[in-house]
């Protein structure tokens, strides 16, 4: 997120001679991305060092702002494909090369991303999760539930919820048509969001991701719980008591009479990351169809882009 403090404190922290930046935007004029590219340039030139070392980018074809000062500045472009919208974008080298950057093994993201594809290409309509899932998320917004609920219980997919929320949300609210996508975090939010979900309005469906091998973290051990308040957690994980209480949310749903559904991946990699993207990527284009709406555009943003830009004009002047 942009935020002039935060982004202060980054540059003040960062050992700038030992960093790079990846600047990344489709369009090349991204307001948010150029400011910070400024920004970061700024930096690097006061601290005597070689932009041409130190910035990388990403960006469309054809003649735009990013291309221009990556020439100007030295920086190397990589292309970004032309035929991909941002937040479609996660499997190409927009989201792989941070990934790789940190340790994620690109190749099984796309492997795992192919596996949801092959399915969505082969299986028989009724056998594809996709499909089914989009064919929900439409009845029960037919049923006045407009809020898509995505919750997992595991800190390691909390960004998944973002990526979901920017998905859903810029892909199908158009038309005066669409659902809000909200992201929560098991099992954190059974202390600020359940109650609710299950005392509120019957108004959202819910999503719940878990992850069936995962780190099960330290065990409470029988010394440190010998008492008799205590005794129901000696010898088990952290993990067992997330467990437990994603099944006792689910069931907690499903019993009030809530549409819910459970989504258990096997474990959080990079293969089985990158099939969930191609699940919810795929789930989203299905339930556009349905709807009747082009997923890949977003003209509502533009609006504010060009308020934006005309503001930051005028005032300069």
């Amino acid at each position: 997120n942009l935020d002039g403090q935060s982004f202060d404190l980054l540059l003040d922290e960062a050992q700038l001679a030992h960093t790079k930046f990846i600047v990344v935007s489709k369009s090349g004029g991204t307001a948010e991305t150029m400011m910070q590219l400024s920004c970061a340039l700024t930096a690097l030139k006061k601290a005597g060092l070689d932009t041409a070392k130190h910035v990388s980018g990403i960006a469309g074809s054809g003649s735009n702002t990013l291309r221009d000062v990556a020439e100007r500045a030295g920086f190397p472009l990589l292309p970004h494909a032309d035929g991909i919208g941002g937040r479609f974008a996660v499997l190409t080298n927009v989201g792989l090369l941070p990934a790789l950057l940190m340790g994620v093994d690109p190749i099984s993201v796309r492997q795992g991303a192919s596996e949801a594809l092959s399915c969505f290409m082969e299986a028989p309509v009724a056998e594809i999760p996709s499909a089914i899932g989009a064919a929900m998320q439409i009845a029960h917004a037919g049923k006045n539930r407009n809020i898509s609920v995505l919750m997992p219980y595991t800190d390691r997919l909390e960004r998944l919820g973002f990526w979901y929320r920017q998905l859903w949300a810029e892909s199908l609210g158009k038309d005066g048509l669409g659902t809000c996508p909200v992201n929560a975090l098991g099992p954190v939010d059974q202390h600020s969001q359940v109650q609710l979900y299950l005392g509120g309005p019957d108004d959202k469906l819910y999503n719940l991701i878990t992850a069936k091998n995962q780190h099960p973290g330290p065990k409470a051990l029988a010394e440190a719980c010998d008492i008799p308040e205590l005794s129901w957690l000696q010898g088990r994980s952290i993990g067992e008591l997330v467990a437990a209480e994603a099944i006792a949310t689910f069931t907690a749903l499903k019993e009030n009479a809530r549409p819910v559904r459970h989504i258990e991946m096997q474990d959080v990699t990079g293969h089985s990351v990158g099939y969930i993207l191609m699940h919810f990527m795929l789930e989203t284009i299905i339930a556009a169809g349905l709807m009747d709406i082009d997923a890949f555009d977003q003209p509502a943003v533009e609006q504010g882009k060009i308020i934006a830009k005309k503001l930051m004009s005028e005032s300069s002047n």
